[in-house]
């Protein structure tokens, strides 16, 4: 538990007897709120567009999450409408989160990407959004196909146990923002509807309130969360690997603690289905001199049923492991599922480390091998040794 030198209010000034009172945890004197949401309706087009405006999130205390509702309505269709493979979570060509500086926290990524990051992050007790009795898609050749509707988050507080993670969001004059873009038609439908569909975006941030200095009991209220201003990121990128063996550098995969480390690989048509067939079996990763995984693909399949509750048959389907993604989640050290963690499970990284990962890939042609990569940039004046529960 925290503790603090007696003093006099906010002031940091020990008390004259030096006595040492205990201050409650941060998550004792807070609670969850919402604010009032983004409201804006687009048409699809036959190009991408901006969201526009931008959402600047209102000041709520310290905000952990920003909640996407996305519901698009297709009407008086004729056509036999089919979903590409990434769609309907396509709809987002790019998404970002960015902080007070107007630097990326989270993204550039696509919203299939959110979709990742929500259903094997480690966020919440049900992951995936698929899941959600929100979730619909409507395929076919009704007059209502090419409608869909689903919720997603923008995650930002790491573990609610202690609000690790949560930024303190206190400035209407320096907001953080969602900066986001609409994809075209033919990125988010393989046969579109007759007519283009109309998406409402609803987006609210979910937060806590300002803790009071004391409880109502007179004991002093921790004024922040563990570790101030740590922040975690999410980011992808994209390497060019060719069949058969190969040794990739991920270089922009170091300099942090990494929590979760995802693969997806995808062929030259942009096909996960042909990149579920051609993942490397085994998959080797090595940091430096240590080699950390070196995975049968089977086994990993049948890890990813165990570690999130994932048991339905591999493919893009509701509680299923997706074509072409593997994930290793470096957060399952306090539950038995990812997420919630104590933090002493991260993998440990700092700059210029050389870390590869090695395989086979079969079939033929060029594919493309994304990373993504969730990693904790501790605040000023904190390690990683201070967070660790």
């Amino acid at each position: 538990m925290p503790t603090a030198t007696a003093s006099g209010p906010d002031t940091g000034t020990p008390s004259k007897n030096g006595k040492v009172v205990m201050v409650r945890p941060f998550r004792a004197g807070v609670q969850e709120v919402d604010d009032s949401p983004y409201d804006q309706t687009f048409t699809l087009k036959s190009s991408t567009q901006n969201v526009t405006p931008q959402y600047d999130i209102p000041s709520t205390g310290f905000l952990n999450a920003v909640t996407i509702l996305v519901e698009a309505t297709s009407t008086t269709n004729a056509a036999t409408v089919a979903f590409a493979a990434d769609g309907p979570w396509n709809v987002f060509d790019q998404i970002q989160f960015k902080d007070v500086g107007n630097q990326p926290v989270i993204g550039p990524i696509t919203g299939y990407d959110l979709y990742l990051i929500n259903k094997f992050g480690g966020y919440l007790f049900q992951d995936d959004p698929k899941a959600s009795p929100v979730y619909s898609a409507v395929s076919g050749s009704g007059a209502s196909a090419g409608s869909f509707s689903f919720v997603l988050r923008l995650p930002i507080q790491i573990v609610p146990r202690d609000a690790l993670g949560s930024l303190g969001n206190k400035s209407a004059s320096t907001p953080f923002k969602v900066v986001a873009s609409l994809s075209a038609l033919s990125t988010i439908y393989s046969t579109a509807p007759t007519n283009a569909p109309t998406v409402r975006i609803r987006m609210a941030p979910e937060s806590y309130w300002e803790p009071q200095s004391t409880d109502l009991n007179g004991n002093r209220l921790a004024e922040n969360p563990p570790g101030k201003n740590t922040t975690q990121f999410w980011s992808v990128t994209e390497y060019t690997v060719a069949s058969g063996a190969f040794t990739q550098q991920l270089t922009s995969s170091v300099g942090f603690p990494i929590r979760n480390l995802f693969f997806c690989l995808r062929d030259s048509t942009d096909s996960r289905s042909q990149g579920e067939s051609d993942f490397p079996d085994p998959f080797n990763l090595k940091l430096e001199a240590n080699v950390i995984t070196d995975r049968m693909k089977k086994v990993w399949q049948d890890q990813v049923a165990k570690w999130y509750g994932y048991s339905a048959s591999i493919g893009d389907n509701v509680n299923a492991k997706d074509n072409g993604f593997y994930p290793l989640p470096y957060c399952r050290d306090f539950t038995g599922k990812p997420g919630w963690e104590t933090r002493r499970g991260y993998l440990p990284t700092s700059d210029g480390m050389r870390f590869e990962a090695k395989g086979t890939i079969t079939g033929s042609g060029v594919h493309k091998l994304l990373v993504y990569t969730n990693y904790i940039a501790p605040g000023p004046g904190v390690t990683l040794a201070s967070i660790t529960a």
